[in-house]
């Protein structure tokens, strides 16, 4: 039988202009909270959020600007999103939250848990890039050409870039990026470009909780530098990591077998 997927609910950000979108998924186990990345939604996670619920209860959560939450004008710092966050788990009374987030959702997991030591029980953290500056101004301005595209000429470029990729990803992902706030996008390339990453690991070193690691590889797109990724065990001895070889930046969404393996491990290792 087909997994019906629930109803959006909206949450109030902390600051009462903007509602957030989150999807409570049944399940067995703990409950997770999935946070996505730069111009994608809740719906990025599809390829995997079904097998997922055999072992948690997935919740995934639309980040201001994206998906079905509200599109301010404006607001989109990285304290922003940790504001955000802050509303969603008092919500949902998640004391002590298990995290997943891939890209900037892991910055923010990152970021957040540096400021709220002791509270997640555990983080996992995909392919989240630990460098900010230069490096990413390529990538943002190809994330804003996107952005600019009609629809159906976003999916062809998806398309022509990953043909192997199913119909429903095609037209989720492009949906995705057409649809994002475009202030979301420059305002973090703004933060980006000025250093206001993860570019320092002092302030990551307050993070007790268990924390996974899931890294792509550098040479099929990959957003982490081996190097940073080091500097973040040496910050953190606890950080477990698994490595993906000929995954790209979005290993649920290319290897959904192997990355839910490694997270089922993980979770269930917490117990």
């Amino acid at each position: 039988m087909t997994y019906k997927k629930p109803e959006s609910i909206f949450i109030e950000s902390t600051d009462g202009n903007v509602s957030i979108a989150i999807q409570q998924h049944t399940g067995a186990g703990p409950k997770v909270l999935l946070i996505h990345g730069i111009g994608s939604s809740s719906g990025d996670f599809n390829p995997v959020i079904n097998e997922m619920r055999d072992f948690c209860q997935p919740i995934s959560i639309d980040l201001r600007g994206h998906g079905a939450s509200g599109k301010p004008a404006s607001g989109y710092h990285y304290s922003d999103y940790m504001r955000d966050l802050d509303a969603v788990l008092a919500e949902l009374e998640m004391k002590n939250p298990i995290i997943l987030g891939h890209s900037l959702g892991g910055i923010i997991t990152l970021m957040w848990a540096a400021n709220n030591s002791g509270t997640p029980r555990a983080l996992i953290i995909e392919d989240s890039p630990l460098r900010s500056g230069d490096d990413f101004k390529d990538a943002f301005e190809g994330w804003l050409q996107l952005n600019a595209l009609p629809h159906e000429v976003a999916k062809a470029w998806y398309a022509g870039k990953n043909p192997h990729w199913p119909e429903a990803v095609l037209e989720q992902r492009s949906f995705d990026m057409v649809n994002t706030a475009r202030a979301a996008i420059e305002e973090l390339q703004a933060s980006s470009l000025s250093n206001e990453g993860l570019d320092t690991f002092g302030e990551l070193g307050a993070i007790t909780a268990p924390l996974l690691f899931l890294q792509g590889d550098t040479e099929a797109g990959s957003m982490v530098q081996p190097e940073d990724l080091e500097s973040l065990k040496q910050a953190l001895p606890q950080t477990q990591v698994a490595m993906f070889p000929g995954a790209g930046h979005t290993i649920h969404r290319s290897h959904p077998h192997e990355w839910l393996e490694s997270v089922r491990e993980f979770i269930e290792g917490l117990a």
